[in-house]
């Protein structure tokens, strides 16, 4: 068999295997034998990663949402409106602790002024 001969087997072949239908090629055995089962790092690191872009989604939807002023702190709608619902209704005034906290406050200047 000379030269001429196997590059004609070669090319037969080429073009035979070009004519059949594409057949999936078989994975190497140390392949199919790998395990797909993921390891526990790898879940977490899934996770944080899902996690970093659910919060990212979320800043950007919230930085484009109007802003409401409340207290010197911007908040969205929805917190402000969470917040005004925590918000507890302070005591009325009290007269009598009023005036007692006004005569502390004179006691005490005038003990601070006497004792220089």
């Amino acid at each position: 068999m000379d030269f001429s001969d196997y590059l004609d087997n070669v090319l037969k072949q080429r073009q035979q295997q070009a004519k059949q239908p594409a057949q999936s090629k078989q994975q190497p055995l140390w392949v199919q034998q790998r395990q797909e089962d993921k390891t526990s790092q790898s879940l977490a690191r899934d996770a944080l990663a899902k996690a970093q872009e659910d919060a990212s989604e979320r800043a950007e939807q919230e930085s484009k949402a109007l802003h409401v002023r409340l207290n010197g702190r911007y908040l969205t709608a929805e917190e402000a409106q969470a917040k005004t619902k925590l918000q507890t209704q302070a005591a009325p005034a009290n007269p009598d602790r009023i005036a007692y906290i006004q005569s502390l406050k004179k006691t005490l200047r005038s003990k601070k002024y006497k004792g220089n």
